[in-house]
């Protein structure tokens, strides 16, 4: 014999064992009655755990849409004042370029600056 193992003991011939029972049709509809209300706990079970999932993802996605909204102004106004800064440095551009023609009238001898 294999060592920690303990004999088993045969059936006797006479006696018929728990395996060999067969249910009453009454013992049968009390099991299909618990199992039916088991599952029907289950069932509640999981639309709760669906439900909140779903809740949770949409709650997520209002998050995520809300960010990108944000993102999205914060990217108008770098447009913005990327539009309103090269608009200034033209303009910055354009008056050194007359204020250097002006100097330049001044430099000369004999011109008097038209206004």
């Amino acid at each position: 014999m294999a060592r920690g193992k303990t004999p088993r003991r045969k059936p006797r011939p006479g006696k018929k064992t728990s395996a060999a029972k067969t249910p009453s049709a009454q013992t049968l509809r009390r099991r299909l009655a618990r199992l039916t209300a088991e599952r029907e706990v289950e069932r509640r079970r999981h639309a709760r755990q669906l439900a909140a999932v779903r809740r949770d993802a949409d709650r997520r996605l209002t998050a995520m849409v809300q960010e990108i909204a944000e993102l999205r102004h914060h990217q108008a106004r770098v447009e913005a004042f990327t539009r309103l800064l090269e608009e200034r440095d033209a303009a910055l551009v354009a008056q050194a370029a007359r204020l250097a023609a002006l100097e330049a009238r001044l430099q000369r001898p004999g011109e008097t600056p038209a206004a």
